[in-house]
């Protein structure tokens, strides 16, 4: 949760950096790195965590149906904020070459924050499922042959 507020608050701060870029066509240095330092830091504190969440192996796309939605949701969401931003900055550099600069990190860390929470969600189903399939394995493990459940 910290890194998600960490990346709201560097968005915060970088949006009147951007505006005062566009509107002076300087901007305030210490804007710019607490954006930076933010919004990429929050970012990642969601983003390792959140990928290394799963026990196995996360198949995302060969696993797709069986995912939850919300899941499904944010992986979409991720990649597309990652695709906005990109369309953003090349469509900003025609106007001013230092300007992509400035709005990258206003994109990749809302990028890194809900790659890593679709990445947890994603995760934490893969573990349910394999948890379910040890379980359903195992289900006469140690008990006498006449309680056992009979084999489907």
């Amino acid at each position: 949760m910290g890194g998600t507020v960490s990346v709201l608050i560097g968005v915060a701060v970088g949006v009147p950096a951007v505006t005062g870029f566009l509107a002076n066509g300087e901007s305030e240095l210490s804007l710019l790195l607490s954006s930076l330092a933010f919004s990429l830091g929050g970012g990642y504190a969601v983003l390792f965590p959140g990928i290394r969440v799963c026990r196995g192996t996360l198949h995302i796309l060969r696993d797709w149906k069986r995912h939850p939605l919300s899941g499904k949701a944010l992986w979409i969401l991720s990649h597309a904020v990652a695709v906005t931003g990109l369309a953003v900055c090349i469509l900003a550099g025609g106007g001013s070459p230092s300007l992509p600069g400035l709005l990258v990190w206003l994109f990749m860390g809302p990028y890194l924050a809900l790659t890593g929470w679709a990445a947890a969600v994603l995760g934490m189903a893969a573990n349910v499922r394999l948890l379910a399939g040890e379980l359903g394995a195992n289900d006469n493990a140690g008990l006498p042959d006449d309680a056992k459940a009979p084999r489907r």
